[in-house]
């Protein structure tokens, strides 16, 4: 009897032993990683980049506008008028009754007001001939402008400006329409009355 107990005490012994080595087979120990005290993070602050689509001002750039050529002295027959020459915009103008006057036109101007625009003409007159230059204005501007002599179209481009109540025409104006001569010279316009044409008869005498 006591034999069989001290085998079935051994037989227990050895199944405990067994289960705690199977126990022991199947757990696995986990790793767990150790940190690394010796790195460091450290936040880098951000840097502002420029923009290089920001605006860079021209040293090279004016801020004052182009200046704009002062009075031009004009002298018509060898009279020096009080009335001066100008240029706008590269075009010579001179003094429509003032020049026309010296050349020996007579003028005549007329003005008529209406409800939006001021109608004006100006009528010169010469011995047999008429030029009539008329125009209309509208809120400080000359529009539908036309000038004839003889009931022709006089062949320049049409261009009015009134400067202190003094009307001014392009310089090509007196060549074209009274065949005056107009000359460009340092001290300033010089416009002259066209030579006399010589009829058959002084032609005759001169000879």
């Amino acid at each position: 009897m006591k034999r069989n107990k001290g085998l079935w005490l051994a037989a227990a012994l050895i199944t405990g032993a067994a289960a705690l080595t199977g126990c022991s087979a199947q757990v696995t120990p986990s790793v767990t990683p150790t940190p690394n005290t010796n790195a460091t993070i450290t936040a880098q602050p951000a840097t502002a980049q420029p923009d290089m689509a920001q605006a860079t001002p021209d040293p090279s750039a004016s801020a004052a506008g182009e200046e704009t050529p002062g009075p031009l002295a004009l002298y018509v027959s060898g009279e020096e008028l009080k009335a001066s020459a100008i240029e706008e915009n590269g075009k010579l103008m001179l003094p429509l009754v003032e020049t026309a006057e010296v050349l020996g036109w007579a003028a005549e101007e007329q003005e008529t007001q209406e409800e939006t625009q001021t109608r004006r003409s100006i009528v010169l007159t010469k011995d047999e001939s008429r030029i009539s230059v008329a125009w209309v204005v509208s809120d400080n501007t000359a529009s539908r402008i036309t000038w004839q002599k003889d009931g022709l179209l006089i062949p320049v481009d049409t261009k009015i400006t009134t400067l202190g109540g003094v009307v001014y025409v392009p310089a090509a104006f007196f060549e074209a329409a009274m065949d005056a001569s107009v000359q460009r010279r340092t001290d300033g316009i010089l416009v002259a009355a066209p030579t006399p044409k010589a009829t058959e008869e002084t032609a005759a005498q001169g000879e």
